[in-house]
């Protein structure tokens, strides 16, 4: 019978920084749905409106997680704490602080708030622009060519089809595309690097740990995993919303939108650096 200790250290602490365990990746899921809903009830008692505000006053922490993440992977920062997942719970403590800090401002000096939380977002956003150099260009470059073509293919079947895929779902899945396009250039010129998570591990056949069946070497399959997946998950909240709930749909898409983008810029940044 395997002990609380060695069940923590197989499934926890080992992976860490390396890959995330089946286990491992249920327990940050409902870590984070926990997290979601709290952040949504804390919301509502600040009279915080879930809107483009909010998001606009989001994005430098949005950026900041991700680009940190690659930062730590070439050593310019150190410890765990700046490694996955430990710095998802750093960069959410560090966001929620903020907007606090953002709406005592707001109240004393009468500054909306989401400028005030966009203002102490670019402050570490500054300190990790000094630290940053760009040395693969051109991986760099074909990076940011694939999120480009997926961006524009994607807003032109918006406008075809605005009925399944709305311009705010539009941003939503670009986003994911940018985390699809880095990790495809990742694991396309970079043999050494592998995927974190056990599913796009598996469907890539470049998890991180020994996977349950070895897939041939498919990074190409981010692009699908992230069309059905996303497309999916924002059809069906949009379709099983009920009256009343908009504004927490909103929230989750925010989240959702979170999740693509900062895995992007992690990626991209990691090989480009």
């Amino acid at each position: 019978m395997v002990g609380i200790e060695e069940f923590i250290q197989t499934y926890y602490l080992g992976p860490l920084c390396s890959y995330y365990t089946p286990i491992g990746s249920l327990t940050y899921g409902l870590l984070l749905a926990i997290a979601v809903w709290g952040v949504y009830k804390l919301l509502g008692k600040l009279k915080i409106e879930v809107n483009k505000y909010l998001f606009i006053g989001l994005i430098p922490f949005i950026i900041y997680g991700g680009w940190t993440r690659a930062l730590r992977d070439h050593g310019l920062y150190t410890g765990q704490l700046f490694c996955s997942p430990p710095i998802y719970f750093f960069i959410f403590a560090l966001a929620l602080g903020s907007l606090l800090l953002a709406v005592v401002i707001e109240r004393k000096f009468k500054i909306p708030y989401w400028k005030v939380l966009f203002g102490l977002g670019l402050i570490p956003l500054i300190y990790n622009l000094l630290l940053t150099k760009i040395t693969n260009l051109p991986v760099f470059a074909f990076g940011l060519g694939l999120v480009l073509f997926w961006a524009l293919v994607l807003w032109a079947f918006s406008l075809l089809k605005p009925k399944l895929l709305s311009k705010v779902n539009w941003g939503i899945m670009s986003a994911h595309m940018v985390d699809a396009s880095a990790t495809f250039t990742v694991l396309s010129f970079f043999k050494t690097y592998c995927e974190q998570h056990p599913l796009t591990g598996l469907l890539t056949g470049r998890y991180c740990s020994v996977p349950i069946v070895q897939l041939p070497d498919m990074p190409w399959m981010m692009f699908p995993i992230k069309l059905v997946v996303i497309g999916l998950v924002l059809y069906l909240l949009d379709k099983y919303t009920k009256p009343g709930e908009e504004k927490f749909r909103d929230f989750l898409k925010i989240v959702i939108f979170i999740l693509g983008l900062a895995l992007g810029v992690r990626d991209i940044l990691t090989v480009s650096l």
